[in-house]
């Protein structure tokens, strides 16, 4: 039997000696899941600041003219609606023929105003780079699922050692 399994609750082994502390015996294990959960948010933080840079070289901005609203502020069936109001907006562009598409506005502009509104290479709409908010809300997930993969990991070797363990006591008995 493993001393840690004869160990009475209160922590002490049979004869009065105090055991080995759980706080030590987790210390460098939660250090390893905080480090990788660190370096996981720096890495995302990284690769998607890269993006948000590169983006104009494939992207351009343009200023399109409100066509119509398409629906009413704060509506569009949306569960939560967004401020604002869904729009058709034309602009012209690169090869001298109108585009138009639908984006969202908010708050509602003056229809006789021009919005700035980002478009890809083939004309199309498109959201826009990343917004610091994004990037700082994707590092910190993105460190908080791999710290969750390292623990989960951690876990199922941890388990896995005690089952080999076992098997291998059990066999030995027999």
């Amino acid at each position: 039997m493993s001393p840690r399994d004869s160990a009475h609750p209160s922590g002490e082994f049979p004869g009065g000696t105090p055991g080995p502390s759980s706080g030590a015996r987790w210390t460098l294990p939660a250090m390893a899941i905080v480090l990788i959960g660190c370096v996981a948010g720096v890495v995302a933080c990284f690769v998607m600041t890269r993006a948000a840079d590169a983006y104009p070289l494939t992207h351009r901005q343009v200023d399109a003219h409100i066509v119509r609203v398409v629906g009413p502020p704060g509506g569009g069936g949306r569960s939560l609606p967004a401020p604002g109001a869904d729009v058709e907006v034309a602009w012209t562009g690169r090869d001298g023929a109108v585009h138009t598409g639908r984006t969202h506005v908010g708050p509602l502009p003056d229809l006789k105003e021009t919005v700035r509104v980002w478009t890809d290479t083939r004309e199309r709409l498109d959201w826009g780079p990343p917004v610091n908010g994004t990037i700082i809300l994707g590092s910190v997930l993105g460190g908080l699922a791999a710290a969750s993969a390292a623990w989960s990991a951690d876990r199922l070797v941890r388990v896995g050692r005690r089952a080999w363990t076992a098997r291998r006591a059990v066999a030995g008995w027999e």
